[in-house]
């Protein structure tokens, strides 16, 4: 047989093998796309005192494959303390290191461990926020479930302790990962607020707990090059808190432009804070004037993520609701 026609046919045959392991050798080789997620998530929780709380996540996070790249997030615990003159035992921890999240494993079902380290993380007591504590080395841990861009999880474990030591170590926490919008990260024009969980107030002990749920609507002023304080031109936003171990409740209706604030940008691009603050006697059931809610605000485009850090509202009883964990959206019609 001629040799000419002998490698004419084994070329034949060999360039389809070729062709396919050069295309299976670009597929695995192509770097995975950034992807800049928003989180949040909410639950209930149990410490090792015996004290039932909950527990709040919301943030943002940039994650290229299995590797996290950035990373901010705010968690918020509510304790509803037993035997206790107040609600010292709950907290607020930021994180900012890109390391603190590890996914493990290939869609659709993963693990995820979030866990705190000593580098740019931070536990503070709610109520006083320049009494912090170290969870280095503490986390929560998560199965996740991912389908295309969106991902949801629930908790599978808890490390973490309070100020005094108590760990918070049963937890029902669900949430979601949600891929951020498009758009200005600097949140200007008309945005939807929600905000959901728990809270108590200073006479709760022996019996405590309540809930506090917000919705509505939020027009923000742009910010000029070079601010990083913005005002609202208009809003309508309702705030309600109930009390569980008794009649006493908060009901605001928050129509004054004044009203709301932002930041952001300070430090980083797209994180800041949300302050709420009532200006006059007849936008709650209780007179509430100069009283306020803080939130740590997460801003990605479109889609936005606010977790409660402060308050100094009162209910009915005069009692100040000072350890909320509210977490919820702050997005446009077209964000999560």
């Amino acid at each position: 047989m001629d040799n000419e026609f002998l490698k004419g046919t084994l070329a034949r045959l060999c360039l389809p093998i070729l062709a396919a392991v050069l295309t299976l050798a670009l597929t695995t080789a192509r770097p995975a796309f950034a992807r800049s997620q928003a989180i949040l998530a909410e639950g209930g929780t149990t410490d090792s005192f015996g004290d039932t709380g909950h527990i709040v996540i919301g943030g943002l996070i940039v994650t290229k494959g299995d590797t996290t790249s950035s990373l901010h997030i705010t968690i918020a615990y509510e304790d509803n303390f037993i035997g206790e003159g107040s609600p010292l035992n709950s907290f607020i921890c930021t994180l900012t290191n890109p390391a603190d999240l590890v996914i493990s494993g290939g869609p659709p079902v993963q693990s995820a461990t979030l866990t705190i380290s000593a580098a740019g993380d931070t536990c503070f007591q709610t109520l006083f926020p320049l009494v912090t504590f170290s969870n280095v080395g503490r986390s929560l841990s998560f199965r996740a479930y991912t389908i295309g861009s969106h991902t949801h999880f629930k908790s599978t474990g808890s490390t973490l302790k309070d100020h005094f030591g108590d760990i918070v170590g049963n937890v029902a926490i669900l949430g979601e990962l949600e891929p951020a919008g498009s758009g200005s990260d600097q949140a200007s024009g008309d945005r939807f607020i929600t905000g959901f969980g728990g809270a108590v107030d200073t006479d709760d002990s022996g019996s405590p707990s309540g809930h506090m749920a917000m919705a509505g609507l939020i027009h923000l002023n742009p910010l000029k090059k070079g601010e990083t304080t913005g005002t609202t031109k208009a809003l309508d936003v309702t705030i309600d808190y109930e009390d569980f171990s008794g009649s006493q409740h908060l009901a605001c209706h928050l129509t004054s432009p004044g009203d709301v604030s932002y930041t952001l940008g300070a430090v980083t691009k797209g994180v800041g804070t949300l302050t709420i603050t009532v200006s006059s006697v007849g936008e709650c059931n209780v007179d509430n004037t100069g009283k306020k809610m803080v939130f740590a605000l997460y801003v990605g485009g479109s889609t936005g993520r606010i977790v409660s850090t402060f308050s100094t509202l009162v209910d009915s009883d005069l009692d100040v609701i000072n350890a909320p964990a509210v977490a919820g959206e702050f997005s446009t019609a077209g964000g999560s």
